[in-house]
């Protein structure tokens, strides 16, 4: 036996709450598969007050294909014959069939509970439509019983229990819990949810402390920029250097000195200057009027960002 799909597991738990007595796929006499003449099953066989009822559950792949494919132009045309054969046995032997459509899985207990009313009532030479997809076939009366046509021996209910998970598994794929282990794990879900919560709650303090630093940092790194910008306009607005550059003397003010040799001692964008980059940004004073021009030219020139700080403590 397969294991049941989500809407057919809503089905068998259907049932089980209405108390019906059925069987998963059970197979009947003369109810063969067109394509390869074997046994055909029936989703689910009912008992209701005696009568066989069946109830099947046709799923997306009963209507389309899944692909253009042949083989699943196939799949197709085998399920299509397969629920003609059904149906067809169904209204040969009087026994009420309701075709549940997959596009009313959401409506499945009302439409089973109005399909068994409708048995117990005994109505007959009739298709009722349940909604716009989903329709019941009732033949004639009397209906065939459940016990008329059974495909010899039906197994009675299995049951197994699993100590570890404190359940009981039926062999109809139902599954009843003990109330002790039900009660544990109840308590279990509201320990879990307890502690999910003081989690969230210490994680909303955590943002918020978070957000605080984020927004003391923006405003320091605010009042540093300001603070150099200061600092490099005081120097920049001096008549005269504290250090008068004597070894520049030579060199040209019209001509750009260019450096070839290594500004920093490691590889590391942010390493130490070298001393010949030192000298090479002290030189560049005779040439630029502001520390953020010798900062920009060597940006451009040589892609090297030097902070404001460092290029003061050069040219001192």
């Amino acid at each position: 036996m397969e294991q049941p799909s989500e809407p057919e597991s809503q089905i068998i738990g259907i049932l089980n709450n209405m108390q019906i007595i059925f069987d998963r796929e059970r197979t009947f006499p003369n109810l063969l598969s067109k394509s390869e003449n074997v046994p055909l099953p029936v989703d689910f066989s009912l008992n209701i007050n005696g009568f066989l009822a069946i109830i099947e559950y046709n799923g997306a792949q009963h209507y389309k294909a899944r692909n253009s494919s042949h083989a699943a132009r196939e799949a197709l045309r085998r399920l299509s014959a397969n629920g003609t054969a059904r149906l067809n046995y169904c209204n040969k032997n009087n026994i009420p069939l309701l075709i549940i459509h997959y596009k009313d899985k959401g409506r499945l207990i009302k439409i089973i509970s109005a399909f068994i009313d409708d048995v117990k009532e005994t109505i007959h030479e009739t298709t009722k439509s349940y909604t716009a997809h989903t329709k019941g076939y009732f033949k004639n009366i009397p209906y065939a019983t459940f016990e008329d046509t059974p495909t010899g021996p039906i197994k009675p209910i299995q049951m197994h229990e699993n100590d570890a998970l404190g359940y009981i598994n039926l062999s109809n794929d139902a599954i009843v819990w003990t109330k002790r282990e039900l009660d544990t794990l109840l308590a279990r879900i509201d320990s879990y949810e307890s502690k999910i919560n003081e989690y969230k709650t210490v994680t909303a303090d955590l943002v918020l402390s978070i957000n605080e630093l984020q927004r003391e940092l923006a405003a320091k790194n605010q009042e540093l920029d300001e603070q150099s910008k200061e600092i490099a306009t005081n120097v920049m607005t001096k008549s005269e250097p504290k250090i008068k550059l004597q070894f520049v003397k030579d060199v040209q003010p019209s001509k750009k000195q260019k450096f070839t040799g290594k500004f920093r001692q490691t590889n590391s964008p942010r390493g130490r200057l070298t001393p010949e980059a030192k000298e090479f940004i002290k030189s560049l004073a005779s040439q630029f009027d502001t520390v953020i021009a010798i900062q920009e030219h060597l940006k451009e020139n040589y892609q090297e960002k030097v902070s404001l700080p460092t290029l003061k403590r050069c040219l001192l």
